[in-house]
């Protein structure tokens, strides 16, 4: 009988993996620590006893009043479709058909899927970048007050923190500064659910005062896949609306292993989060001295203006130096037993969490150095495979039009709103023959899953460039058909 979803499941653990990506449970059964096990029995619907998502009273009810608790919200409701709903959520609460939401192009793909659902109007501000590094990194100050000011009827922004790297922003200033404007502040905080747990790590957007945020409990936490939470503070924000809203966007049958889960992460970081978040920080600190050690940079220290805060438990392997693509390397770590969360153009992400051991460190240490050793091997060799690509990977490079190496490339000329491209007639083109032509859906890189093009967007010649030196290095692109069409609005 085939099976082939469940074959590669089972491939795949049977290979011994070493998983620096999410889920944050990596496989472990942590729960048996508090005298629960998951299983097909737990697979339950709305019986009496195990009350209703669609409209709380009982267990699930206290269970999110724990939570807001826990995470220092005034309330909390499970997301049962991942952070993607909770974005979903956010926007639609805050924006109206034709209302101004201010936010970055380094946002995550779900973000404009809001907007096309909302019919709300993007106004983009572009993330500070690192020519040294040729890193978007987080949004500063001044370019919201200068955003803002050019552009005063802006109800809402949504903002990332942390992102993919673990940067966080001057998010509180942030927050702080639209408050006073009357603008909501949205934050999607799906790598950061870890953060208020430990004064180790950066702010949380709850110490941070955001208004609405969004957390993905299975990237850092120990929750099962697709399981997240959304928070809110409710001297700003009309909580009767967003219950109606969840209610809207969530399934009227929902897994009762997914919620469980959330029950289940929120009870094991109240009761040993901190002290487990001391020994990873003290690991993850530890691997990066062997890897520095070892001629991998793991930006350690790392620092910028625009930044308040690294996460101390997101682990970064910046290989620009080495002429080797982020992508390439992705690879040939998988061969040598260690899966990383993403790779881009010159970086690795590993994602840590609770469920990590000091072995499956001692693993990836290893493994990087086989890899390094291996770069010498004429017969197979690691480094610069495409001298002409990778030139184009050196700090502070350009594209051949002169733009900037970045998920974004620049912010493209707008066209339309994303809800008027989205339902406009279409047609699919190639991509390599796309320039000029306004996108009528979402193309770029995944991960992260930052758009380089949006519904509504002017086609231009340096995202195109971005996006074909991400394909030729061996990264995969979302957003096209057959792998090569773009949808583009009909002339």
């Amino acid at each position: 009988m085939e099976m082939p979803l469940v074959q590669a499941i089972l491939d795949y653990v049977d290979e011994g993996t070493a998983r620096f990506h999410v889920p944050g449970h990596k496989g472990m059964d942590l729960y048996s620590r508090l005298g629960f096990k998951l299983d097909w029995t737990y697979d339950l619907t709305e019986v009496r006893g195990t009350d209703n998502l669609q409209a709380p009273t009982g267990a699930i009810k206290r269970a999110q009043e724990l939570a807001a608790r826990a995470f220092g919200s005034d309330v909390c409701f499970f997301l049962v479709n991942g952070t993607t709903s909770g974005i979903h959520i956010m926007i639609l609460y805050a924006a109206r058909p034709g209302d101004k939401v201010l936010l970055a192009r380094s946002c995550h793909k779900s973000v404009w899927d809001a907007l096309v659902l909302s019919g709300a109007v993007p106004v983009y501000i572009e993330p500070e970048y690192d020519e040294d590094r040729g890193l978007y990194t987080q949004v500063s100050l001044d370019s919201v007050k200068r955003a803002v000011k050019n552009n005063p009827d802006i109800v809402a922004m949504v903002i990332t923190s942390p992102n993919y790297y673990g940067m966080v922003g001057q998010l509180e200033e942030i927050c702080s500064y639209l408050r006073d404007r009357g603008i909501l502040s949205l934050v999607d905080e799906a790598h950061g659910g870890h953060f208020i747990f430990n004064r180790k790590l950066p702010p949380s957007a709850a110490d941070a005062g955001a208004d609405i945020w969004v957390q993905s409990a299975h990237k850092t936490l120990p929750s099962l896949t697709q399981a997240s939470y959304l928070h809110a503070r409710s001297d700003r924000v009309d909580t009767n609306v967003l219950a109606s809203l969840h209610s809207m966007m969530m399934t009227t049958s929902p897994s009762y292993l997914l919620m469980a889960s959330l029950d289940l992460a929120r009870a094991y970081m109240e009761d040993r989060g901190q002290a487990e978040l001391d020994r990873l920080i003290e690991l993850v600190a530890a691997s990066r001295q062997r890897l520095n050690r070892l001629g991998i940079d793991t930006m350690t220290s790392y620092a910028r203006p625009e930044l308040v805060a690294m996460d101390p438990t997101r682990l970064v392997l910046d290989l620009s130096s080495l002429s080797i693509s982020g992508f390439e390397a992705e690879g040939l770590l998988r061969d040598r037993g260690i899966q990383v969360e993403m790779s881009d153009l010159t970086r690795l992400v590993c994602v840590s969490s609770l469920a990590d051991k000091i072995e499956d460190f001692d693993r990836l240490v290893a493994a990087c150095d086989s890899l390094l050793r291996q770069g010498s091997n004429k017969d197979r060799p690691i480094f610069g495979q495409n001298p002409r690509l990778g030139s184009r990977l050196k700090k502070g490079a350009r594209l051949d039009s002169g733009a900037l190496i970045g998920p974004a490339a620049g912010i493209p000329d707008q066209v339309l709103s994303p809800r008027q491209a989205f339902f406009s007639k279409k047609e699919y083109v190639p991509l390599a023959r796309a320039q000029g032509r306004v996108c009528a859906g979402l193309v770029g890189s995944y991960p992260p899953g930052i758009p380089s093009f949006c519904p509504g967007d002017l086609i231009d010649k340096a995202g195109l460039e971005y996006l074909s030196l991400v394909k030729d290095r061996g990264g995969q692109l979302f957003g096209l058909r057959d792998e090569d069409l773009v949808a583009v609005v009909k002339d």
